[in-house]
C-alpha cells in the first residue's frame, strides 16, 4: 500500500514547482500553523521565501530580457513596449495569488505582499528612470502601461442580465 505524502513533502514539491515557474493547484496543502511543530514552520517558511524570490527572480529576467529586445526594434518600440508591460502584469498573476495563499500565516502574507509590491514599484521606477531621454510618446507609453496595477486582482465586469427573459419559445 502506497502512503501518501505528509504536509512536508506536499509543500516541498508544490514550493519547488512554484519556484521553477510552475503554476500547480495549492488547494491540497495543509496551513501552516503552529499545529505542524515550530521546526517544520520554520522550515517550511523559509521553503516559501526561496520560492517566493526564485519566482520573483524569475518576473525581473522575463521583463528584462522582454525589455531588451524591444531596443533591437526602436521603431516599433512604443506599440511594443504597452504590450511587454501588459505581459510582465500578466506574469505577477502567479505571485500576486502566492501573497494570498490562505494556508499561509497572514504575517507571511503580508510580508510577501510588502517584498512583492517593493519589487514591483522598483522595476517601474528604474524603467521610467531608463527613458527621460526617450521620445515622448515612448514615455507616455511605459507611464499609460505602469506595472503597479499587476499587484492588484483585476476586476470582474458584473454578470450581464440575459438580452431576452427566459421562458417558452414560440416556434411557428
Amino acid at each position: 500500500m502506497r502512503r501518501l505524502p505528509g504536509p512536508y513533502a506536499a509543500w516541498t514539491s508544490w514550493l519547488e514547482a512554484f519556484g521553477r515557474g510552475e503554476d500547480l493547484p495549492a488547494a491540497h496543502l495543509t496551513a501552516v500553523t503552529a499545529d505542524l511543530g515550530p521546526q517544520m514552520v520554520e522550515r517550511l517558511l523559509t521553503l516559501v521565501a526561496q520560492a517566493f524570490h526564485d519566482r520573483q527572480h524569475k518576473w525581473q529576467e522575463a521583463l528584462q530580457r522582454d525589455l531588451k529586445a524591444l531596443t533591437a526594434q526602436p521603431a516599433h518600440a512604443t506599440t511594443a513596449v504597452a504590450a511587454v508591460l501588459r505581459d510582465a502584469r500578466l506574469r505577477l498573476a502567479p505571485l500576486r495569488e502566492f501573497t494570498e495563499l490562505p494556508q499561509l500565516p497572514e504575517d507571511v502574507r503580508t510580508n510577501l505582499r510588502s517584498a512583492l509590491a517593493e519589487t514591483v514599484t522598483s522595476a517601474q521606477r528604474t524603467l521610467e528612470g531608463s527613458i527621460r531621454d526617450a521620445p515622448v510618446e515612448f514615455q507616455s507609453a511605459v507611464r499609460a502601461n505602469s506595472l503597479v496595477p499587476g499587484l492588484t486582482r483585476p476586476r470582474t465586469a458584473p454578470a450581464t442580465a440575459p438580452a431576452r427573459p427566459p421562458g417558452r419559445r414560440v416556434i411557428l
